[in-house]
């Protein structure tokens, strides 16, 4: 008969376990720092700002990584390539703007520049507590006209809250879009209208001025750059104007912007039965269950088409954690949920 043989696994002593454990609680905040101290803004050109200039144009980071607001920033600019070692050297570029909340395009433009020498440009910020990010991309400014249009915008819905339509659309993510312009038509083949004179950074628009008379939509999108380049128009959504009658029951609509960030209020649309809004509330919970907000419609901030407002904060008025939440629009008998989702 074989005789098999055993060997103890040698056990590590739970004292070396504990000790392992504390060093990582000391030194776990420290790492997240350096890694959150590495977050630096992410620069993007319009190439051709003018005969002597040039547009820059940035997403601005946060005050600890993505939370937060930054407290200033330093951009320069060279005709050599700018890299951590010849910083210094670099010109200063004057007349930056003050840092906005993290996740906002900001820009500035570079005037009396040589038109056809090339320049390169990087930026980076500062916390309060004079904590410098590194260096961002560094972009090559050479005075090559940009032509290429960004693509056509993606994911466009609608839902009518009524008397207005709400659009939505996904973001695109060329880093020089300049916004966005949304187009209407009152039939399947008919012309498109442009809805708003100024592009908006939004990915959604209210029409408040529906044409009379009408039983359906026909919403596009387009995105255009920092150069002016339109893209072509997103495929067409065709909204139902004839369900828009106030409706026999509470009906709470998808949540915008969702996901969102920390910056970030949040629109809960509710359409309001004829009845009328009677003592309805909308209780905000966590993942565990719990209760961090409790919004009546009646003395809550409204958002536009009908809703409330949620500013992501709880009742004791402090920002919730990211994460996962649940909105319940309670009214009478009524339940309805839909999910948020809280980004850093």
């Amino acid at each position: 008969m074989q005789q098999r043989i055993y060997r103890r696994r040698r056990r590590r002593p739970a004292s070396r376990l504990r000790n392992g454990r504390r060093m990582w609680r000391r030194l776990a905040p420290l790492v997240l720092g350096l890694l959150l101290l590495l977050l630096a803004p992410m620069l993007a050109n319009a190439q051709g700002g003018g005969a002597d200039s040039v547009r820059m144009v940035w997403t601005a980071p946060g005050d600890d990584g993505a939370i937060g607001t930054a407290t200033g920033y330093e951009m320069r600019i060279s005709t050599s390539p700018i890299d951590a070692g010849n910083w210094s050297a670099a010109t200063v570029v004057t007349g930056l703007p003050a840092p906005l909340p993290n996740g906002t395009r900001q820009g500035v433009t570079i005037r009396g520049l040589s038109n056809g020498t090339p320049y390169y440009v990087a930026m980076r910020s500062v916390d309060d507590a004079g904590n410098w990010s590194a260096i961002s991309n560094v972009v090559l400014c050479d005075w090559v006209l940009d032509a290429a249009p960004p693509a056509a915008p993606s994911g466009v819905s609608a839902t009518f809250p009524s008397p207005n339509v709400r659009v939505t659309w996904s973001a695109n993510s060329e880093p020089d879009l300049d916004g966005y312009s949304v187009y209407r038509a009152t039939s399947a083949l008919g012309s498109y209208t442009r809805l708003n004179a100024a592009l908006t950074s939004a990915t959604q628009y209210l029409d408040t001025s529906l044409p009379g008379g009408a039983t359906s939509l026909w919403y596009k999108v387009s995105a255009s750059d920092l150069s002016g380049n339109e893209s072509a128009l997103s495929s067409a959504f065709r909204i139902d104007l004839t369900a828009g009658a106030a409706p026999a029951d509470w009906t709470v609509s998808p949540a915008f912007p969702n996901p969102s960030t920390s910056a970030q209020s949040v629109c809960i649309p509710i359409a309001v039965p004829a009845s009328g809004a009677g003592d309805a509330v909308v209780d905000v919970l966590d993942s565990a269950g719990q209760r961090v907000r409790h919004l009546p419609l009646l003395g809550s901030t409204s958002c536009a088409g009908g809703g409330v407002v949620w500013d992501g904060r709880n009742d004791s008025g402090r920002l919730v954690a990211p994460g996962v939440y649940r909105a319940w629009l309670i009214a009478g008998d009524t339940r309805n949920m839909i999910k948020l989702v809280r980004q850093p």
